[in-house]
């Protein structure tokens, strides 16, 4: 047998018995397969999922292996910031494992932590904007509901005082019934329509004074007027109110750290139920 036929025997033969491979060069593509791993250790969410997710959020930049074989990666976020032009940077490190990398720390003010200690802390953060957007999405529904009653009290009375339906009654009584057989129903979709449609109908309440002259002689009826017009007023504030919560939540699944690891925790982007007007 030839030397040279011999040696490559013994080196596939070596190969072939388990003998540790060498660590490959930490490329891009690596290191997002590496946050991938070990966020899908925390998560049923598959490998190739999570990578495209971040791919979406981040940006990775510069990698620096130290001479310990530790490596330190740049991530920037692809997404500017709503308080700063410049898209936050944060450094991740990386250690070898095996043939692979492994996801050791995440940088955070300045300073290194377990990536242990990420899965929590996003959790806990990721999720109280998540509550807060319900919280202030029954917020707008209640101020929504008042507007209601509150459109029906100033009816009442502009009936008494005429003597007869005014022109919006019939619409207003009929939208206050259809939201509360949606609200039975707990259908949110009906629900939502219904306060559209009772917002609609309620609209021509704040001027019946200027169809019916005798509505601004009565103190009981122009007092009511005022409260229908706050509760209006009530209800963009609390529009506005959830459409921010819905954004600060968004922004969260963007910004670093939160943005490594929002993706396999179930934390997806909301679409807001509502439009600003």
């Amino acid at each position: 047998m030839r030397r040279g036929t011999a040696l490559s025997i013994v080196i596939l033969t070596v190969l072939a018995s388990g003998a540790p491979a060498q660590t490959p060069q930490l490329t891009r593509d690596q290191v997002y397969f590496s946050i991938a791993r070990r966020v899908n250790a925390q998560s049923e969410s598959p490998v190739t999922n999570i990578v495209g997710a971040l791919d979406e959020v981040i940006e990775v930049g510069e990698i620096t292996v130290s001479p310990e074989g530790k490596a330190t990666v740049v991530v920037k976020e692809r997404a500017p910031s709503t308080s700063s032009t410049t898209s936050k940077t944060i450094r991740l490190v990386m250690v070898p494992a095996g043939d692979k990398w492994a996801w050791e720390s995440f940088e955070e003010n300045r300073k290194l932590y377990p990536v242990e200690k990420l899965f929590p802390y996003a959790k806990d953060e990721l999720g109280r904007r998540r509550q807060v957007v319900a919280a202030k999405w029954a917020a707008y529904l209640e101020t929504m509901t008042k507007q209601g009653d509150s459109a029906i009290r100033v009816l009442e009375t502009a009936k008494a005082v005429l003597q007869g339906d005014p022109p919006p009654m019939a619409a207003v009584s009929n939208a206050r019934t259809a939201l509360a057989e949606a609200r039975k129903g707990q259908d949110e979709q009906a629900i939502l329509a219904a306060h559209r449609d009772l917002a609609q109908a309620a609209q021509p309440v704040g001027t019946l004074t200027e169809s019916f002259e005798v509505l601004k002689a009565n103190d009981a009826f122009l007092r009511l007027q005022e409260e229908f017009k706050a509760a209006q007023t009530g209800v963009e504030s609390s529009r506005k109110d959830y459409l921010a919560a819905v954004a600060a939540y968004n922004e969260g699944l963007q910004r670093l750290p939160f943005a490594l690891v929002a993706y396999g925790m179930e934390f997806t982007k909301l679409d807001p139920k509502i439009e600003s007007e």
